[in-house]
């Protein structure tokens, strides 16, 4: 029972059984490291590559309703690109997911200053954050699991942070993450990936063409610089732009809606939070996250006439992906409003997100 991609390289897996992942060198980084590609293939002709480099999803094949299969994730074709295009296409995010105000936060009466690298702020866990590490990536059973120690102070975060990214796909097309983390001081974590889909294939544009529903009637309210608002916000969307709780067409909201988070109430609870389709070919996903909060961003900043796999051209809005990105709320740390996002020493940090792939 095995199945060759187009490289005509062979991923075993067992039908009826647990989906085993292969493992293949993919190239070094600038350093000298060696970069490891890790390859899932189930009985649906379903096909997941990640990286050691940035714990990074880089190609997603899946056919549509008549069989065609296209790789629907954009992404990059040599370790080095990823490295040096620092885009966080397909890439792990930490310590913190999304903007942090004013590049600082106060725990336990300590004030702590780390990088910012937007301004005043920070995003994604400032210069080079979880995206552009290489993780200690190995094949555990039916699993992939990559390990990241963040020292301390590392962009100015407190103590050392030692997370484990897991990937695990399933004959039932569920593609899981799952995320633990401990740390030796209190410290905040907002850990996520940063996927990008196009369900026309990956180099087709045309993203105005999907529908998307997020099941929640509730969003945070940013401001200019992307940053929840006040001492964070919750509003409702009914009657606004933001309403995406019935399947809306991406070209009627794609540029109104730069990046916006959807609120989902507690976390540790699994949830049905989205669901990304395509009319046309019949390819669908839907999300599901044990976190509070859904990020969804249409490439808006993207760069124009980025190059990515296989001669395609990448930019913003309707020419790159789309991204829903399963997260706590933005700068939680610091928003009284919001539900903590501090780790201790003594506690572990947990998340699961599954992207469950369809055709209809």
């Amino acid at each position: 029972n095995n199945t060759h991609d187009s490289s005509g390289k062979t991923s075993a897996w067992k039908e009826g059984d647990a989906v085993i992942p292969t493992e293949e060198p993919f190239g070094e980084i600038k350093d000298g490291r060696k970069v490891k590609r890790f390859t899932f293939t189930n009985n649906n002709n379903i096909t997941v590559r990640i990286i050691s480099y940035g714990a990074t999803i880089t190609d997603i094949l899946m056919p549509d309703k008549n069989g065609a299969i296209l790789d629907i994730s954009l992404g990059f074709n040599t370790a080095a690109e990823y490295e040096d295009r620092h885009t966080y296409i397909g890439a792990a995010l930490g310590r913190i997911t999304e903007r942090l105000k004013g590049a600082s936060f106060t725990i336990d009466g300590v004030e702590y200053n780390v990088s910012a690298n937007e301004g005043q702020n920070q995003v994604h866990g400032g210069f080079y954050g979880f995206d552009s590490k290489l993780f200690d990536a190995k094949i555990k059973g039916n699993k992939v699991e990559m390990t990241y120690v963040s020292p301390n102070g590392e962009e100015g975060f407190p103590g050392e942070l030692t997370s484990v990214f897991s990937f695990q796909l399933t004959n039932e097309n569920e593609l899981i993450l799952d995320y633990r983390a401990t740390t030796t001081k209190a410290t905040p974590i907002n850990l996520s990936n940063h996927v990008y889909f196009n369900l026309e294939g990956h180099k087709a544009g045309k993203n105005g063409d999907h529908l998307l529903s997020v099941f929640s009637d509730t969003y945070v309210p940013i401001d200019e610089a992307f940053l929840p608002k006040g001492n964070g916000e919750l509003a409702t969307v009914n009657g606004t732009i933001f309403d995406l709780q019935n399947p809306t067409l991406v070209r009627k909201v794609i540029n109104d809606i730069i990046v916006s988070c959807y609120s989902f109430g507690d976390r540790g609870t699994r949830k049905h939070v989205a669901r990304l389709e395509n009319p046309t070919n019949g390819r669908y996903i839907d999300v599901f996250t044990t976190e509070p909060g859904l990020d969804v961003y249409f490439s808006s900043h993207m760069k124009p006439k980025l190059y990515g796999k296989d001669g395609a051209m990448y930019g913003p809005f309707e020419d790159g992906g789309v991204c829903l990105i399963p997260m706590q709320l933005p700068s939680g740390v610091n928003m009284p409003n919001f539900p903590d996002t501090i780790l201790r020493p003594e506690e572990i940090y947990t998340q699961r997100t599954i992207y469950k792939f369809g055709v209809k």
